[in-house]
């Protein structure tokens, strides 16, 4: 591979050379300085942050309109610290500042009704159009930005309109391949367009997180999408793998969820699965520890307190050093709470002890502290003794 690209450099410079040559000789070349010149250095900054807001902005109005045309509700569009959202009383904005480190833009829909399989596979497929259509819209961009560019440079006369239609050219060329570029990577934390579109089609884990992950910010809540989407995480633990990939412990979680907070009767062919994860492996990252301690609510919840305490006592050893250490404190005292360890009620009231994470970025669209206060309180309580017998000594008489 490396040789043929040795091959195609002499070629490439070649094309370069001749190009610039040409457009010396015609003098286009110099109408380009011209225009360039024409901006101020003020100029340049400006421009760049407004290519920056253009191209998010159209890249993520893509992913919106295309769920709009769907008839997919939706519930917020984000562009770094621009926000826009809906709630019971219309179409909001607000402006956010902490929200730079987003460095990008987010759509979320509003997905609700989800109550049998049609539904489900309907709305997957409504899904993965919206995240193919946004690279779409950001190449289709970036080629009638250059095409326009081209057109301006040959026929245009005035240098100051040739100066910003070049600058610009030039930022949402080098933006949108960066765009481009990052639709190709993946790593546990984050799926680029393309990855997220394929594996949307073909990974039935990553599908169903993903769905009911978007579930949590719907305006209105339906007891039959949550009903069907935990029977649909039932049936996707059966049939698929366990291990401690993030989408993975994501469907895992709703299970055990819906068996804690909503009532729903837990599966004994399952529990021999939950019971071959890998409780240190789970102890490294945040959403591990998160599930982990999951699995202890669910030993006490069935009954089984013994087993509870020792994953407790087993999590304590494994938890990973470099977590945050607020989190990890917070999960902690909140599980010895809800066992009935220890009475952490204090700790837990106070809002400055909780820890929500990333789920900040989304306070337009729900109350993270609120949301947690309702998992603080503890699981019914089992008794966990064991019997004691005491035999009398019998002392022989020796008289």
């Amino acid at each position: 591979m490396r040789k043929k690209r040795w091959i195609i450099l002499p070629f490439l410079i070649f094309f370069i050379g001749f190009v610039y040559t040409s457009l010396v000789y015609d003098g286009i070349w110099f109408k380009f300085v011209d225009g360039l010149q024409t901006l101020s250095i003020i100029g340049y900054f400006l421009w760049l942050i407004f290519a920056f807001y253009l191209t998010l902005a159209l890249h993520e109005l893509g992913h919106f309109i295309a769920f709009a045309v769907q008839k997919v509700k939706l519930r917020a569009l984000y562009l770094t610290i621009f926000v826009f959202f809906k709630d019971e009383k219309g179409w909001h904005f607000r402006i956010k500042p902490k929200l730079w480190v987003l460095f990008g833009g987010l759509v979320v829909p509003d997905l609700r009704d989800i109550k049998d399989e049609k539904a489900y596979e309907e709305l997957s497929k409504k899904f993965a159009r919206s995240l193919i259509t946004a690279p779409i819209v950001t190449i289709t961009f970036m080629v009638l930005s250059l095409l326009t560019f081209v057109l301006i440079l040959i026929f245009g006369n005035y240098p100051h309109l040739l100066g910003i239609i070049s600058i610009n050219t030039l930022y949402i060329t080098l933006l949108s391949s960066l765009y481009i570029y990052t639709f190709k990577l993946s790593n546990p934390m984050f799926y680029g367009d393309f990855v997220a579109y394929r594996k949307m089609k073909e990974d039935h884990v990553f599908q169903l997180a993903q769905i009911s992950q978007y579930t949590m910010f719907s305006l209105g809540e339906s007891e039959d999408s949550e009903r069907y989407l935990w029977e649909r995480s039932k049936q996707t633990i059966e049939s698929e793998p366990v291990s401690v990939s993030l989408f993975c412990i994501m469907v895992l979680t709703n299970y055990i969820d819906g068996i804690l907070h909503h009532g729903y009767a837990h599966d004994l062919m399952l529990d021999s699965k939950l019971s071959q994860i890998s409780l240190p492996a789970l102890c490294r990252t945040e959403q591990g520890l998160s599930l982990a301690y999951d699995l202890c609510f669910y030993d006490y919840y069935r009954g089984n307190p013994e087993g509870a305490y020792q994953k407790f006592d087993r999590i304590q050893k494994r938890t990973n050093q470099k977590l945050d250490p607020k989190m990890v404190l917070y999960m902690r005292n909140r599980a010895a709470h809800l066992i009935h360890l220890e009475d952490q009620s204090l700790f837990l009231d106070n809002q400055e002890n909780l820890y929500i994470g990333n789920a900040w970025i989304f306070d337009a669209l729900m109350k993270p502290y609120e949301m947690l206060k309702a998992y603080h309180n503890p699981l019914p309580y089992v008794e966990y003794s064991c019997p004691v017998v005491l035999l009398e000594e019998q002392k022989s008489d020796l008289n």
